[in-house]
């Protein structure tokens, strides 16, 4: 083989290298999760492992997609394989964006994920889906769905998660209206209040004096002995921070959108 030859021979092999490692570095690193092109958006459903029969899987999509169309709310449940170095909420969420799921522009939504390699799953919620679903509906959810997936009922578990979004979320709209309706009187009340307390302040010539000096005639009293007593004492406590291994809470999406979820085992 002349130096021609060989020279041409190690561009092919390097060309070929490279086709095979490139796509699964990119696969390992996580960073692309999308699997449609913009504007469009996979199933409600995605079953990677087979964990349901057709029949089941049908059922779930189609309350799926009722749920998401009666709220306005994206409801969604995927199945994986593994993770890769992100937690399982935050892979949930990245999926969530990079798939097309999201009403308006905030992208309100929710997603159980379940990533079957380790039994890892990510319950997150992004837009109107950080306050509907806080740390309190996000454990309203888990109890009904987490029982059934560690019995490995896995449609039970899905279509549990599904009837309590649909249950949840009419039960936090009702509750902010009443707390928006508390807001709105309260604040007719102190606005009241005020123009009140002005109104009778202006009709008052003569005013009482909260101190005893102007009751005082200067040089008619001297104070000869003083004393300190020491009545009580105030103690603060600041209880210490307990550890969250299913860590819980509010975080970013790889996009640096504002999310709430939390990630377990089951």
């Amino acid at each position: 083989m002349n130096t021609k030859h060989r020279f041409f021979y190690i561009i092919a092999l390097v060309a070929l290298l490279m086709a095979f490692v490139l796509p699964c570095t990119a696969q390992a690193s996580g960073v692309d999760l999308a699997r449609v092109k913009t504007g469009e958006r996979l199933p409600r459903f995605i079953d990677n492992k087979s964990l349901l029969t057709p029949t089941q899987a049908s059922e779930l999509t189609a309350k799926l997609d009722e749920i998401s169309a009666r709220h306005k709310f994206d409801t969604v449940v995927a199945v994986v394989d593994t993770l890769d170095a992100r937690t399982a909420r935050l892979y949930a969420i990245d999926f969530f964006e990079q798939n097309g799921f999201g009403f308006g522009k905030d992208l309100d939504g929710i997603i159980l994920l379940l990533a079957m390699e380790d039994r890892d799953f990510g319950l997150a919620a992004t837009g109107y889906g950080t306050f509907a679903f806080s740390d309190t509906g996000q454990e309203y959810l888990e109890k009904l769905f987490l029982p059934h997936l560690k019995g490995n009922k896995y449609f039970e578990a899905f279509m549990a998660y599904a009837d309590g979004v649909d249950e949840f979320l009419p039960k936090v709209k009702a509750r902010y209206r009443v707390w928006s309706a508390v807001v709105s009187l309260i604040i007719a009340l102190i606005i009241t209040l005020i123009v009140t307390l002005s109104w009778k302040y202006q009709l008052k010539s003569v005013r009482k004096e909260n101190l005893a000096g102007a009751y005082i005639i200067q040089g008619s009293m001297a104070v000869t002995r003083s004393r300190d007593i020491f009545l009580h004492r105030s103690v603060s406590k600041t209880a210490r921070p307990k550890n969250d291994s299913s860590g819980s809470g509010g975080f970013k999406s790889s996009s640096g959108r504002s999310s709430s979820g939390r990630s377990g085992k089951f």
